[in-house]
């Protein structure tokens, strides 16, 4: 049952699971230095073993066992300093720290993931959609936050300062800071339009109606009718409003308070609440779960005291790019359920047959593509991850390890840039693509063939993907380097070896997912999601592999080691989990169309 518990904790399940016994920090990060100290006599630990073999031997047996599964490593037989080294290993975490409020950390724990992986999701599908159960299941959100955060503060107030110099307090409090502004900014969103009478199911007006024809725009996610084509962006992930919003927020009203409103002051305060308000919404609306993504990497860090001392740089190291990759494969299986359809990015079509916002003066003549997006954060992280690699020898001279390490950041600067100066040598190829099976599509199809030749003469057009090869470069040799990377723990480089194949699987499926959008017959209509089946499985192995890389941080393997849990059992449970996750976000958009279809039909 305590593993089950603790393993809810977050996206790397088998870190958290060893957070109640936390483990003795301040090695190298490549291996683990044993302390040199005189050894006497064989330990009675070790003759126990010894002893316990020796009476297997003599039982009858088709096999002998090679390899120990679940055996604790102090239960095994060790060389005199290593285990001097696992003697002195410290067990102590958070979670198992003297406190007559332990159960508080367990609620703070518990609420605070119930929260953001069920409630804050279901909640931002209702904000896209524009349900009015938004705010309800947004102040069910923002009272078990409170309640995890203050479960928190009672909890840590009763045990000593255990990680001295932890950001993980201040990063409760910023969390505790936005959820309220973002409560508060909704209210006053909601409350405003309300107050105007621009309220028809919180006025998503911009999403679902056009104003002035009176007519269904297309849906996100979901467009049936062939006629629908992405030619604007989608208002509701912007911050400017615009002309056919204010057109609604001020237009007539039969809300009692409207007539008040029509005076100029109270229009002119309360429009600049209006935009105030939408803008400091609509950025902690997804500003907060991101800031969540990067809480639970270091509330495993913090409350299982992994990491401690300069073992804080290789545990950072992993978290930060594994947490990349693991959120790469959540973008990933995204755009595979429609997510970005609106721009092009879910492997659809997009048609821009007029220029008629700055956002798309902007683009180029093949829009901004998905692999574009990838190239530009390859090449930013490249450039960033240099000096990160010498921060455990800051002050001191670059080692061979800094350089090897250092040339993975060259490797991504390198396919970052290459990646950008691809994607703007491909715009014009990505427009022509475009056009073409857009007239395709129109001699295939007769009865919508007036549309689509709208389409084959749009000013700017893309085929929803770009045969960019550096973003899937980068993932390839990233996952080659990494599963040649020979660590000193026999485990460590098997793990290393397990998500480093992971990443190369994936690229060969994101591979075949072009081949296939190359080669796929354009029947159906080109704006909606095409949804290769190939970029589930990407999806699957940057997730897998991507939480894995944070398991094989040097700290974690060590727990790893102490409980005596293999190679198979880690990918077993890691498995499991993910897939489970990809289960759950798959739910979440299938509950967004349903939510489209349902709303389109009132």
């Amino acid at each position: 049952m305590k593993f089950v518990a603790i393993a809810s904790l977050a996206t790397i399940p088998l870190a958290v699971a060893t957070a109640l016994e936390p483990r003795h920090e301040g090695h190298d990060e490549d291996g683990m230095d044993m302390a040199v100290a005189p050894s006497g006599t064989q330990s009675p630990a070790t003759a126990t073993d010894d002893h316990a073999m020796n009476m297997n031997m003599t039982q009858p047996t088709p096999h002998l066992m090679h390899h120990a599964h679940g055996v604790p490593i102090l239960d095994t037989k060790l060389d005199p300093l290593e285990r001097q080294w696992w003697e002195n290993y410290d067990t102590e975490t958070y979670f198992n720290a003297p406190s007559n409020h332990r159960a508080a950390l367990w609620v703070h724990v518990i609420v605070g993931l119930l929260s953001f992986i069920f409630i804050y999701p279901i909640a931002l599908v209702l904000k896209n959609v524009g349900s009015s159960w938004y705010m309800p299941v947004l102040t069910v959100h923002t009272a078990a936050v409170l309640l995890s955060l203050f479960n928190y503060s009672i909890f840590i107030n009763s045990v000593p300062d255990l990680y001295p110099g932890n950001k993980y307090g201040t990063m409760l409090w910023v969390l505790f800071f936005t959820t309220v502004a973002q409560y508060v900014a909704a209210t006053v969103y909601y409350g405003t339009q309300y107050l105007t009478g621009a309220n028809s199911d919180y006025a998503r007006v911009d999403q679902y109606f056009d104003i002035e024809e009176g007519e269904p725009l297309r849906d996100l996610s979901d467009r049936e009718s062939t006629s629908s084509r992405p030619d604007e962006s989608s208002s509701s992930s912007s911050f400017e409003l615009t002309e056919q919003q204010m057109k609604v927020f001020n237009g007539p009203s039969r809300n009692p308070f409207a007539k008040v409103y029509k005076l100029p002051m109270f229009q002119r305060v309360s429009n600049s609440l209006y935009i105030v308000s939408s803008i400091v919404f609509n950025i902690l609306n997804w500003g907060n779960f991101a800031f969540f993504l990067a809480l639970v990497p270091t509330a495993i860090a913090v409350l299982g005291e992994f990491g401690k001392g300069k073992a804080v740089f290789n545990m950072l190291a992993h978290f930060i790019k594994g947490g990349i990759f693991f959120t790469y494969g959540l973008v990933t299986l995204a755009r595979y359920m429609g997510a970005f359809s609106n721009k092009g990015w879910a492997w659809n079509h997009k048609f821009i047959r007029r220029v008629g916002s700055k956002a798309d003066e902007r683009q180029p003549t093949g829009t901004f593509s998905m692999e574009f997006v990838e190239s530009l954060l390859i090449s930013i992280y490249g450039c960033s991850n240099i000096f990160l690699e010498h921060l455990a020898g800051a002050g001191g001279a670059w080692t061979s390890k800094d350089l090897q390490h250092a040339s993975i950041a060259f490797i991504y600067i390198g396919c970052g840039f290459g990646g950008l100066i691809c994607e703007a040598k491909l715009s014009k190829w990505r427009r022509e693509r475009a056009t073409t099976d857009a007239r395709a599509y129109a001699i295939a199809n007769p009865d919508v063939a007036d549309v689509a030749e709208l389409d084959a003469h749009a000013v700017k057009a893309s085929p929803g993907y770009s045969p960019n090869p550096f973003p899937v470069l980068t993932i390839f040799w990233t996952g080659v380097l990494m599963s040649k990377h020979a660590q000193a723990s026999s485990l460590s480089t098997e793990i290393h070896t397990l998500w480093g194949n992971l990443f190369l699987y994936g690229c060969f499926f994101r591979g075949a997912s072009y081949l296939l959008m190359m080669l796929m017959p354009k029947n159906t209509s080109l704006t909606n999601p095409t949804r290769p089946f190939t970029e589930v499985i990407s999806s699957f192995c940057l997730l897998l592999g991507g939480a894995i890389f944070m398991e094989s941080t040097d700290p974690i393997i060590y727990a790893f080691e102490w409980h005596g849990w293999t190679t198979m059992f880690i990918l077993n449970v890691s498995l499991g989990l993910v897939t489970l996750l990809m289960a759950w976000e798959m739910a979440v958009f299938a509950f967004k169309d349903w939510m489209i279809k349902r709303m389109a039909k009132r």
